[in-house]
């Protein structure tokens, strides 16, 4: 019986419906089968689907994907297909649930004048969005990748548990390169306090502590950069701040290099305790740079758990929407506690 092989929040997700018509389920793992091949993490963007698309490992804290300016309810997950206007890469989002918020901590790389605020849908070129085209969009599991149009610039995204990792190719040229830490943004939900501190010439730390569907959010988060940053501002909305921290409604760290960096990568850990516990996660998860294996590492977990349930069915449309919804399922309920075990409780 059905029953007997999937666990109770498959079966809430509807999983039955990709069962019928003669699939049969396997308990022993597959594990030579490369069964993230399958998965489509484009299905559910578009439509009413409000599902998130970005770099996540199963039941992980940080869900780190690309954010469009928010619309209205098919947008609630940071991320609608009809859209070609991106605004950064979040750490936090909802999945499917039809209720905007979250979009903690984002970050966006852009070139040229220094820019504050993201800019309007009509109006992009007076802020630091970029516009961009599916064509030039790769997502799968444990991994996304987009280029930013306006500027040229190759975005690519990975993430472990508890930290997100960036890595950000820069066209080679004599133009100012930058990365905005936007702590005002959000999906549909509204900053309290923000904090921003640099620690070092490549580390940072802060908080977003923010409202919406859900009260009293609390969120610390710690960014280690691949370089030294060469210069470093603050602003709250647009007000420049000076001095190494800051804190407001609406914070926002600026970092600029004089010209491309090249490869630019950054480390974002988060914890619902404190930035010091968001940087031990980073230590713990991630302590080195290798983007690859940290790459290859999700794509192995996402496998390890799609292969507990193996189908027989040889169709590759039957195989992409179970696998997909399998996959989709796992993205929740969330991991909330810290490498340390520490978490926050009610």
């Amino acid at each position: 019986m059905l029953d007997d092989f999937l666990p109770r929040q498959l079966r809430a997700a509807g999983l039955g419906c990709a069962l019928a018509g003669g699939l049969l389920l396997a308990s022993s793992p597959a594990h030579a089968q490369q069964l993230t091949s399958y998965v489509d993490p484009l299905i559910g963007t578009g439509g009413h689907g409000h599902v998130f698309i970005g770099a996540n490992v199963p039941f992980g804290a940080v869900q780190l994907g690309p954010q469009n300016i928010f619309k209205g309810w098919d947008w609630c997950s940071g991320y609608h297909y009809s859209d070609s206007l991106l605004i950064g890469f979040s750490h936090t989002h909802l999945s499917g649930t039809g209720g905007s918020d979250l979009g903690d901590v984002l970050l966006m790389p852009y070139t040229g004048a220094l820019k504050t605020d993201k800019g309007q849908q009509k109006a992009p070129h007076q802020g630091y969005l970029s516009r961009y085209s599916h064509q030039r969009e790769k997502a799968q599991p444990g991994y996304y990748a987009v280029t930013l149009d306006d500027y040229g610039i190759r975005a690519e995204l990975t993430s472990t548990e508890r930290v997100g990792m960036h890595r950000y190719t820069f066209p080679k040229n004599n133009q100012p390169a930058r990365v905005i830490i936007d702590l005002k943004e959000g999906i549909d939900d509204k900053a309290t306090e923000t904090y921003l501190e640099q620690v070092d010439a490549q580390t940072f730390i802060g908080h977003r502590f923010s409202q919406g569907w859900a009260k009293h959010q609390q969120l610390f988060f710690a960014i280690k950069v691949s370089v030294p940053v060469p210069a470093f501002a603050l602003y709250n909305e647009a007000q420049a701040l000076g001095g190494k921290s800051g804190k407001g409604t609406a914070v926002k760290g600026v970092l600029s290099f004089a010209k491309s960096p090249g490869v630019l990568q950054l480390k974002v850990g988060i914890s619902p305790v404190s930035a010091q516990n968001a940087l031990a996660n980073i230590q713990a998860e991630i302590p080195g740079w290798d983007f690859a294996k940290v790459q290859q590492a999700a794509n192995a977990k996402w496998n390890q758990e799609l292969s507990k349930v193996t189908i027989e069915s040889k169709d590759p449309v039957v195989r992409r929407t179970f696998y997909t919804s399998l996959y989709h399922a796992w993205f929740a309920p969330a991991l909330f506690n810290d490498v340390n075990r520490d978490y926050r409780g009610t």
